[in-house]
């Protein structure tokens, strides 16, 4: 019944509303950069001694600088690269923790996080406590401090959530972490590109990150912030070449040479260069305020529609540009399929990759439809988006 409109679905342009699994599109700068470095470069960083694995190795550092810059690291070798956040993270989890620690996490969290630290629980080499959230997805720092013991070595919690876009009170939690000389891991997913994150003032020990949401980079792209005080803990979880100049037969054992075993992906890395040069023009500072716009206005809409429940901060708390909601009558993954055939919108439905969270809200079974608005989306899309929603909703 949906599909009696005035422009059939395959007339209809693609609107992409699943900016928080991925952004899209890019910047043009990242697509020349990554086609730039592929046909004009060409080859790994750091392998020779030749003027393209050189004009390489530069492309990685400077890229590596942005991202200090962005992070507030003076130090760029404190930063590594990755294939991913779930890459970082789980270098990250896997690689501090050691037999008989306790470590800390939340049920806001995203698998990423809380699958590596099951597994380790489960296999007897940590004990794991996992605090809950209230129903707007926030945790109280409180709860993390009342949750450590003498025991504790790591806090993992994520900056925000990729369900209910809830911003947690990372400083906070960072400076419960400092007093109690206990490492803070801060799942920035969510937040890098969309919010100032400074890793000084959160003070956070390891910073995590993918590449390709908020920072408008390619796929396969992740960055791990390690800082002095837990490197000398921290166990690479991949071995191998790293192309730097050591000849003995160990892996090297100073940032970031010692995560960067195989080949970085170069011409990847140029485009997260560009997302992030983009990011500091005006038009990308632009686009930030427009997408988190765009959210609260369409939140306010969409909270009034009969038969439509919202789920998550109200619309007059900072938050990010993500809206979860469900409709009457419908699992979430029905109202996605109408969402695609009859108005070729996409987003993200079920569960999110964050099974607890939905336990927490009684949404497990059916789960939640999430909307999350990007840097190019538009007013127009946001309204069609809308629209569709009420329509869905009248049945």
């Amino acid at each position: 019944m949906f599909l009696d409109r005035e422009r059939t679905p395959i007339s209809m342009p693609r609107i992409y509303l699943d900016n928080a699994a991925t952004s899209w599109p890019k910047p043009e700068s990242v697509y020349l950069a990554v086609d730039e470095t592929l046909r004009s470069v060409g080859v790994s960083a750091a392998r020779g001694g030749y003027s393209s694995s050189v004009e390489a190795g530069k492309i990685i550092k400077q890229t590596r600088q942005s991202v200090s810059r962005l992070i507030g690291v003076e130090d760029a070798s404190r930063v590594a690269f990755t294939s991913g956040c779930t890459d970082s993270l789980s270098t990250a989890i896997f690689g501090f923790l050691k037999q008989g620690d306790h470590a800390i996490t939340t049920t806001v969290d995203h698998n990423s996080v809380v699958r590596p630290l099951i597994e380790l629980r489960d296999a007897g080499v940590i004990e794991l406590t996992i605090v809950d959230c209230d129903e707007e997805g926030f945790v109280q720092s409180s709860a993390i401090a009342d949750a450590i013991t003498s025991k504790t070595t790591l806090v993992a919690v994520t900056h925000a959530s990729n369900v209910l876009g809830t911003i947690q009170p990372a400083r906070e939690i960072g400076e419960i972490c400092s007093s109690r000389e206990v490492a803070f891991l801060l799942d920035a997913a969510q937040t890098l590109g969309h919010l100032p994150v400074d890793v000084q003032s959160i003070n956070c020990q390891f910073l995590a990150c993918a590449g390709h949401k908020g920072l408008l980079g390619p796929l396969g792209t992740g960055i791990l912030y390690c800082a002095p005080s837990v490197t000398d803990r921290l166990r690479p979880l991949r071995f191998g070449g790293t192309g730097s100049e050591r000849v003995d037969q160990g892996q090297p054992t100073t940032m970031p040479a010692m995560l960067e075993a195989g080949s970085l992906n170069v011409p990847a890395i140029a485009g997260l260069g560009a997302g992030i040069g983009f990011l500091e023009s005006a038009e990308g500072r632009a686009g930030v305020q427009r997408s988190k716009q765009l959210a609260t206005d369409a939140l306010c809409v969409i909270s009034k529609i009969a038969g439509v429940g919202v789920f998550g901060p109200e619309p007059n708390v900072d938050r990010m540009p993500v809206i979860a909601f469900s409709v009457d009558g419908y699992d979430s993954a029905t109202i996605a399929g109408i969402f695609d055939s009859s108005f070729q919108i996409q987003t993200r439905s079920g569960f999110h990759c964050s099974p607890l969270l939905h336990q927490s809200l009684g949404t497990d079974v059916d789960g939640l439809v999430r909307i999350s608005i990007g840097h190019f989306n538009t007013a127009e899309q946001v309204e069609i988006a809308v629209a569709a929603i009420r329509e869905i909703a009248a049945g």
